[in-house]
């Protein structure tokens, strides 16, 4: 049986099925500790990938690259660990190979691993919410045009819904890419400068009924998802926001 730490593991990675990680996603939302371990796991697998920069960074002997790509591919039945260390192996190939020239790989390349869309989203969020004039890439005054590039860009149509009553003054919008499909991020910001986004992605699980609303804190960031008819959704906010879940319940209704 597998253990609750290998699960969010695998739902970190994206290779859990959709049962399972509602299971998950549920157990995070209503354990603080199960949020704290996943929480963990990605400073990990962050801390990790500035290792992997930092190496990169330094030069690699042709040698070396020649190694490992002679090295055996494991097989593809054994378990698997987590990705980063042959993900380093073969980064370390590609740097050296591709600073010097005349050589070219063939043959499949290995899958890369993903983690949950909105573990994702996260990431994007703690980058853009911090910006400025930087903020979105289409303004809040090019709202038609927003809606039509975005929602024919994800597949999946929507209307920019009006927060103001919860003193959120829509920003613009820009375009993200999470689990390899787009997504479309509304940005807001409000009276004291916070930035509250709505992020979508195209769904192929054509959710029926009313939405449920599903709440959890990533990186000092709090959740709250849902789905509906051929979309995901989520609203991202500050830690602490009070009026987060009634904000995407309006989100809900009116997008």
């Amino acid at each position: 049986m597998i253990d609750f730490s290998e699960k969010l593991s695998a739902y970190l990675d994206g290779e859990l099925d959709d049962t399972a990680a509602k299971d998950v996603e549920a157990r995070l939302a209503a354990d603080p500790a199960a949020q704290a371990e996943l929480d963990n796991l990605m400073q990990a697998d962050a801390l990790a990938q500035e290792e992997l920069e930092a190496q990169l960074k330094e030069p690699v002997a042709f040698s070396l690259a020649q190694q490992i790509m002679a090295s055996p591919m494991p097989d593809r039945q054994a378990p698997r660990a987590r990705p980063i260390w042959g993900s380093l192996a073969a980064s370390l190939v590609v740097f050296a190979l591709g600073g010097i020239g005349g050589y070219a790989f063939k043959g499949q390349a290995p899958a890369v691993q993903t983690k949950g869309w909105i573990a994702q989203v996260a990431d994007y969020h703690a980058v853009y919410a911090g910006q400025n004039r930087h903020l979105v890439e289409v303004g809040a005054d090019e709202a038609d045009h927003i809606e039509a590039w975005l929602g024919n860009t994800i597949g999946a149509s929507f209307t920019i819904p009006d927060l103001s009553g919860f003193g959120l003054t829509f920003q613009g919008g820009r375009l993200l890419v999470a689990n390899a499909k787009p997504v479309a991020q509304l940005m807001y910001r409000d009276e004291n400068g916070a930035i509250v986004a709505l992020c979508l992605q195209s769904s192929t699980k054509n959710a029926e009924g009313p939405p449920t609303l599903k709440e959890q804190a990533i990186n000092g960031f709090d959740f709250v998802s849902w789905s509906a008819e051929d979309a995901d959704y989520v609203v991202i906010g500050p830690n602490g926001h009070i009026d987060l879940r009634a904000i995407a319940t309006t989100a809900a209704l009116e997008i």
